[in-house]
């Protein structure tokens, strides 16, 4: 069964009194999924010789995004690697589970 919503992490940043960026929270927005596709053969052999490797592919309305890194899905963080635009109005979102996203997820 699949989630009909994920949530987008939207980092915020802060600048601290020394004028080094610190994270200072992160917000998170739900939002609905149009689609949840297949890794295709070819993207997962091209991304896998860049050192990526994506697992998750998700169709969502161009509205929702606003340059988000990472997103929550089935409770799970995933980091997006790559957006392509196949219409005006919707977007993919191409993401990969990393190592460090398993180990935040245990808090």
């Amino acid at each position: 069964m699949h989630d009909v919503s994920c949530i987008l992490l939207n980092k915020k940043e802060q600048v601290d009194e020394i004028g080094v960026l610190k994270p200072s929270k992160i917000e998170e927005i739900e939002i609905p999924i149009i689609k949840i596709e297949s890794i295709y053969a070819n993207e997962f052999y091209e991304a896998n010789q860049a050192g990526y490797q994506p697992t998750l592919r998700l169709k969502i309305s161009a509205l929702n995004y606003n340059n988000e890194s990472e997103l929550r899905y089935q409770g799970i963080t995933y980091t997006i690697i790559r957006i392509d635009e196949t219409y005006p109005d919707e977007i993919t979102l191409i993401c990969e589970r990393k190592i460090k996203n398993v180990q935040s997820n245990k808090t």
